[in-house]
Order: structure tokens, then sequence, then C-alpha cells
């Protein structure tokens, strides 16, 4: 390894004790809505939406939401979100997911892009983000506001991935980071933490992500897999930490 490669090592590590302090002075439920996106561009995103003509994948999502809710004991918790490969649209399946849970009035959700290699969540804002958590991990902005943004959809915030992803991975695996999903997570039992990944078994960043999760998805995009595809993707997360399989054709 050289010698730069050495120095941005360590400079990665050097922040793992780094917690913003404007972390303490947010509270994602407290922002105020934005305008919300009206039935046409939910429809034009392929999100659900109470009224949405589609009232079988609405209804699947509610079921996904109630499983998960139950397999977490109705507590809060930060689920991961993974495919088999880039294209199970797992930014897709994060979103409603999201909108699923956002639709109790007592509960909000956040979604966080940490899929490096192809990040989508942004394309579901009406507005290009300029930083993202990874901006935040690697101290390019020291507040947590500058990375959330509003969805258009009540109650579900979202966080990009960023633009300071050549570290990626030492990011992911700081200590910084565990904090700071432990933060976003335990400050209020009313928020839920959706976190969309890279596919599981193909990057390091899903493995380490993984290991900070509750609980996990996998998607499977219709027709894109065989069965041994699949078995591989459900024993790289774990039995224990799987709440689910997903058949995605959107």
């Amino acid at each position: 390894m050289s010698d730069s490669s050495s120095n941005n090592s360590s400079a990665v590590q050097s922040r793992d004790t780094f917690m913003p302090e404007s972390l303490q002075l947010s509270k994602i439920t407290e922002m105020a809505e934005t305008a919300l996106l009206s039935s046409k561009e939910l429809d034009d995103r392929k999100i659900i939406y109470p009224g949405i003509d589609d009232y079988k994948t609405l209804n699947a999502y509610r079921e996904l939401r109630t499983n998960l809710l139950n397999k977490m004991n109705n507590s809060n918790f930060v689920c991961m979100v993974t495919g088999i490969s880039q294209e199970s649209g797992t930014s897709h399946v994060s979103m409603n997911l999201a909108t699923s849970i956002a639709l109790d009035q007592g509960k909000t959700a956040l979604v966080i892009d940490c899929n490096i290699y192809k990040p989508r969540i942004a394309s579901y804002l009406k507005k290009e983000p300029t930083l993202g958590l990874t901006n935040l991990l690697a101290r390019d902005t020291d507040a947590i506001t500058d990375i959330i943004y509003p969805s258009g959809i009540p109650r579900v915030r979202v966080i990009p991935v960023g633009t300071n992803i050549i570290h990626a991975a030492e990011l992911f695996s700081s200590l910084n980071m565990q904090n700071f999903i432990n933060s976003v997570k335990n400050r209020y039992p009313d928020r839920f933490i959706i976190i969309d990944t890279p596919p599981i078994g193909l990057y390091a960043e899903t493995q380490i992500l993984a290991s900070i999760c509750d609980t996990a998805i996998l998607v499977v995009g219709y027709g894109q897999s065989n069965s041994s595809q699949v078995e591989a993707g459900v024993d790289a997360i774990g039995k224990d930490k799987l709440a689910g399989l997903v058949l995605n054709n959107q």
C-alpha cells in the first residue's frame, strides 16, 4: 500500500469519534413539510398512497410493514434493503416500505441511500441534493440538516449517499457511522430507518452495513435471479436477520 493510501486511511480513522453536535438539535418529526407530491407524481415514481388504483401493491407493502413490526416486537428498527443484483429494485422497495410505515401518522421513516455504486434514492426528490451521508461522515459538513431532504411524502425524509465516496467502506465501518445510526434511531421511538444498500455478496460495504442493521429485506428482481443466487443471498444476510424476500417486478 502506498504512503498516500495509508495517510488517507488514517485520516478516515481519525474521524471515528466525531459526532455532530447539531444531531442533538435535530428532530425530523418537527421538520416542516414542503410541497407534497401529487397523486400523478407518486404514480410516476411508482410510490404507493391511500387511494391508489393498484391496491394489491399497497396491501403488499402494508403486509411487509406488519411483518417487520411483528418481527421487531413493534419497536422501531434499522432495516437494510438489499438485492441480488444492481437491477433488483432496492430503491423502489425502500421508498415504498418507508411510505407504508409513514402511512401511520404516529410513525416517521428515514430512507438512507448507502448504495455508492448506483445511488437512486435522490431521483425520487424534486430537487437534486448537494450533500449526503458520506459528506457528513467525512466532515464536509457538521450539520445533519444539510443532508436530510423532504421526500414530498408525509413523514418520510431522505438522506442521499453524498459525494465523498472514495473511502465509503472505511466511513461505513467507522465508529462515527455506528454512532450516527444509533442516534437517529434511538432519539425518537417513532422513527424507522430504511437503508438502501448495494447487492449482497458483491461488495464489502453491504456486509459492513448489515452488521449495524437490526433486520433485512432481500429484493429479487422478477426473472433476474436463480434459486442458487437467492440462497446465497439469504446465507450472506443470515436467516436470523432476514425478515423476508420481496419479488419485485417494477
